[in-house]
């Protein structure tokens, strides 16, 4: 396999895992505090705005990078 295709597929799963990461809500963060009859619990999402813009770029430039290594 060419250098550029493998490059070029490397990108388009990271993209994808990231996508898939941002989906799935993995950037929480939680604490809690348990005093016997009373627990206090807090969950914050960490949002990353621009975390679906460079997993979509990422995704498009590995398709171009893998179609474009195939036909040269």
């Amino acid at each position: 396999m060419r250098p550029i295709v493998t490059l070029g597929l490397v990108l388009v799963i990271a993209g994808a895992l990231a996508m898939i990461l941002q989906l799935a809500g993995v950037f929480n963060e939680s604490a809690g505090i348990d005093l016997g009859v009373a627990a206090i619990e807090i969950e914050r999402e960490r949002n990353l705005p621009w975390l679906p813009w460079v997993a979509g770029t990422a995704i498009l430039v590995g398709a171009v990078l893998m179609i474009s290594g195939r036909r040269a």
